[in-house]
């Protein structure tokens, strides 16, 4: 599987095939389909809404009087609600105005399962610490809502997570060589050992190791080619593979974090989830 796969998988799903926009000499009025990555409060009445746009990339507006009255947003700024959106941009201005959000498809049922909440929360804190503002994110997009469905329809929140690790780092050409040592650069046999280092990839047998570093296993391996080969809903993996502590989580969660420089705080509630699911 290729970069194509996301750049082209579900383009005839969208509403919104071209955004609408016009451009006065100081405003610009903008419509395209989004998801809600998240709302904070401003002042006694506001919210401030961050968006994934599919043709816009991150897109963060205030949401007048959106904590006094439901009725311009109803239901739309739940997290991860798929949405169509209007908001006006000005000059100058890094907060746009959010003009309306119409549902397009909602999540809240399934984020009644704390594990599915807690893991919506890792989605949405990685997608808005890796788009870029007004960039087009049509890959990203689509994988946000892939992942999301197959979540829905059963995917253990670790795989989702697990998934959704890979392919951030796959998009944004940050993935680390699965295939060579990180250190000599020599290329790994197929049943050699490998370790992993969050943000420094793999290390082989002969070169020396940092602290932490977690021995990759067949199983660890088997998963990265279903991540790259299969959509979410059909991979197929047991859940264990994608256990906290574990080798994956040590090498895509800690290249997604060394990629957006922070830490990511939403893992630890998704851990308390899994604990509690158990």
């Amino acid at each position: 599987m290729t970069r194509a796969f996301w750049a082209n998988w579900g383009s005839g799903n969208s509403r919104t095939s071209r955004p609408a926009c016009y451009h006065p000499r100081f405003v610009r009025q903008c419509r395209d389909e989004a998801y809600v990555l998240g709302t904070s409060e401003l002042g006694e009445a506001d919210l401030i809404v961050t968006l994934l746009a599919e043709h816009h990339g991150r897109v963060r507006g205030v949401g007048a009087s959106a904590r006094k009255s439901r009725r311009r947003f109803g239901g739309a700024l739940s997290p991860m609600t798929r949405v169509t959106a209007s908001w006006v941009e000005r000059e100058g201005r890094e907060l746009h105005r959010i003009e309306s959000l119409e549902p397009v498809r909602s999540f809240d049922a399934m984020q009644s399962d704390p594990a599915c909440q807690a893991a919506c929360a890792v989605l949405s804190e990685i997608t808005s610490a890796v788009v870029r503002d007004e960039q087009p994110e049509h890959a990203t997009f689509r994988l946000l809502g892939a992942v999301l469905t197959a979540l829905e329809g059963g995917l253990h929140p670790w795989l989702a997570v697990r998934y959704a690790e890979y392919w951030t780092l796959k998009l944004h050409g940050v993935l680390p060589d699965l295939s060579h040592c990180g250190v000599c650069g020599e290329p790994f046999a197929e049943s050699g050992g490998r370790w992993a280092v969050g943000g420094g990839g793999f290390f082989c047998r002969g070169c020396p190791k940092p602290p932490g570093a977690v021995a990759f296993r067949s199983g660890d391996l088997a998963a990265l080619a279903a991540f790259d080969k299969n959509p979410p809903h059909a991979l197929g993996l047991p859940e264990e593979v994608a256990r906290p502590t574990g080798a994956l989580e040590k090498l895509l969660r800690g290249s997604v974090e060394a990629f957006a420089e922070r830490t990511f705080r939403s893992y630890r509630h998704l851990r308390a989830a899994h604990v509690g699911r158990a």
